[in-house]
């Protein structure tokens, strides 16, 4: 059956996941449903998520086409808008760094529909499809990625619109699939991930959502953006309460001056002032001008990437 050392080279993720609830589910369940061959169904698995910004701005069919190009086939696709709770407790050991602004923005993303990618690594590789898959998508830092990777390639524009999520390790595919599915529709990917093929309707899904995304591409610029929320605000400011037309007349400036803003202040004045705007607009306003990170704040759980994987393993559990 599957050990630690087949789940991840992580010791403090092993400590938190080993009794976390969404882990143990997936787990149980994956081991019941794949028997013997568990061990490598899950090695050669792996999930990615196009997000709601990945999709808007027509990344879709460039992703499908890189995870082809690198052996990792399709086998289960799965469209929904991720609940504020769901995105809260995928990321939960990293947002201990984040801002409340920006779990704010993150609301205003995920206010959209996601594609869900199960994946099935017909490369052979002796690294874990997961672990292999975080290597090429690289870090979702800008400044630290290569010109070959995912992100790179993808042309991601700041931290908050990475375009996509991809799941890590063996360990964190299991626990996402417990926090996106229930568990009939869980076993049913599971079921797809041992058979490795597609099912006719979820391949029209995918083709009907990359035709979607690929069709009328929005730029997630923030420069343009912020153009059209102070056109919408100028044609109505005369109109509007004293103090919110201050408040957004200054951030807007500040904005315009390359200057991050507090969040909360700026959106409780949009709210009030009821301008006529693109929520993309506000959403692409929000990922390019607040601060990211609480000073001094750290994530609980880093990616450790492929050099672990390269070592021979140890008890970890």
């Amino acid at each position: 059956m599957i050990d630690w050392n087949d789940l991840s080279r992580i010791p403090l993720k092993a400590e938190l996941y080993g009794r976390e609830t969404y882990f143990r589910e997936a787990l149980s369940q994956a081991e019941g449903l794949w028997g013997e061959r568990a061990r490598s169904v899950l090695h050669r698995s792996a999930l990615l998520m196009i997000k709601p910004d990945g999709l808007v701005s027509g990344k879709a069919q460039r992703i499908v086409e890189f995870l082809h190009a690198h052996d990792l086939r399709i086998v289960a696709v799965r469209k929904f808008a991720m609940h504020r709770l769901q995105w809260r407790e995928l990321w939960r050991y990293q947002l201990t760094a984040s801002t409340l602004d920006r779990l704010m923005v993150n609301d205003l993303v995920f206010a959209n529909p996601c594609l869900m990618l199960c994946l099935c690594d017909v490369s052979g590789a002796a690294l874990p499809a997961t672990v292999r898959l975080s290597v090429l998508k690289g870090p979702s830092d800008v400044s630290q990625q290569t010109p070959d990777c995912l992100r790179s390639r993808m042309a991601q524009p700041n931290r908050v619109f990475s375009l996509f999520h991809v799941a890590d390790e063996p360990a964190d595919l299991l626990r996402e699939l417990a926090i996106f599915l229930d568990t009939s529709d869980r076993a049913a990917v599971f079921e797809a991930l041992a058979r490795g093929a597609l099912a006719d309707a979820e391949r029209r899904l995918l083709e009907d959502t990359v035709a979607e995304s690929v069709r009328a591409p929005r730029e997630l610029d923030a420069r343009a953006a912020l153009v059209r929320v102070r056109q919408a605000f100028d044609r109505r400011a005369a109109a509007l309460d004293a103090g919110d037309r201050d408040r957004i007349d200054a951030d807007l400036d500040a904005m315009a001056a390359g200057q991050r803003i507090a969040w909360p202040p700026f959106v409780r004045a949009l709210a009030a002032s009821d301008l006529d705007l693109d929520p993309w607009d506000v959403t692409i306003l929000g990922a390019g001008f607040i601060v990211y990170d609480d000073p001094g704040a750290s994530k609980q759980i880093v990616a450790a990437g492929q050099s672990p994987w390269l070592e021979p393993s140890r008890d970890i559990g």
